[in-house]
């Protein structure tokens, strides 16, 4: 395959090479392969990170002063509707 034929048909070479086909390709006198090196999971990468800052047991309880003050807010927000 000829640079400008990769270039006019991009998306579907790359589909090729991804179903485990290598694509040769020819420019200006230099071949080229284009084949795919493996196909991973998107989170292969990843890095486990603890994002809690503090005590995580004072996720767990609710705050009834908070919650009483939210739900009148609420309430007065949607009578307004």
């Amino acid at each position: 395959m000829l640079a400008t034929a990769l270039r006019k048909n991009l998306f579907q070479t790359l589909d090729q090479a991804s179903k485990g086909g290598a694509v040769m390709i020819e420019y200006k006198g230099t071949s080229f392969r284009l084949e795919a090196v493996g196909s991973g999971s998107k989170l292969a990468g990843a890095v486990r990170r603890h994002a809690i800052v503090g005590d995580p047991d004072l996720l767990i309880g609710s705050d009834l002063d908070l919650l009483e003050q939210l739900d009148a807010k609420w309430a007065a927000e949607d009578a307004k509707l």
